[in-house]
């Protein structure tokens, strides 16, 4: 029972940073999309008060980097075309954390909605993979066919966030295997009893 009590606690605590951290997030995004300042592919907002500066961005290092950089230099918004393709995996891994922690509240740990919800954060990590290389491709042909660019190069960019994203998805999809093979153990052991 102390243990319940101790998941149900820490549960509690999980999903309250998570709902913080989804308010942050698309605050932070629509702060910037509203008032920020695109500096050569990064969207950003400082502000400094008599002690204190503060300071929000947005940046797009990495395998999108160079697509940032065309974008701004040909007058597009890139935290609207880019920053919001990457802004939804990130909600959709909130929402199954969200989930599964409030699975975890009540009580129910090794379940066919626990496995399914870490299965999920998993897909939307290799799903993040696919959306990072071929986003760019699919955003420089409608802007061409558009009639909207006509410069704008297709990029096409591997780097180690989608190589850590595959990993680290891959991972989560083995330790929902394992919790699905100890939920059918332990479903087979109650029968014996």
């Amino acid at each position: 029972m102390l243990a319940h009590h101790r998941i149900n606690k820490v549960s509690k605590i999980v999903r309250a940073l998570v709902a913080l951290f989804v308010v942050m997030q698309v605050f932070s995004f629509t702060f910037l999309l509203l008032f920020g300042v695109n500096n050569e592919g990064t969207f950003e907002l400082t502000d400094n008060f008599s002690f204190i500066s503060s300071a929000v961005n947005i940046d797009f290092s990495g395998s999108w980097e160079n697509l940032a950089l065309a974008l701004t230099d040909e007058g597009f918004n890139v935290l609207l075309i880019l920053g919001s393709a990457d802004l939804l995996p990130s909600l959709l891994i909130y929402w199954s954390l969200f989930k599964l922690f409030g699975l975890y509240q009540q009580g129910l740990v090794f379940t066919v909605a626990n496995i399914q919800c870490i299965k999920n954060i998993g897909t939307v990590l290799l799903a993040w993979i696919a959306l990072k290389l071929l986003y760019p491709i699919v955003v420089t042909l409608v802007l061409r066919f558009s009639g909207a660019s006509d410069t704008l190069s297709l990029y096409i960019s591997l780097g180690s966030d989608e190589l850590r994203f595959l990993l680290i998805g891959l991972v989560i999809y083995v330790i929902a295997w394992i919790m699905s093979e100890a939920t059918s153990l332990h479903q087979e052991q109650e029968l014996v009893i």
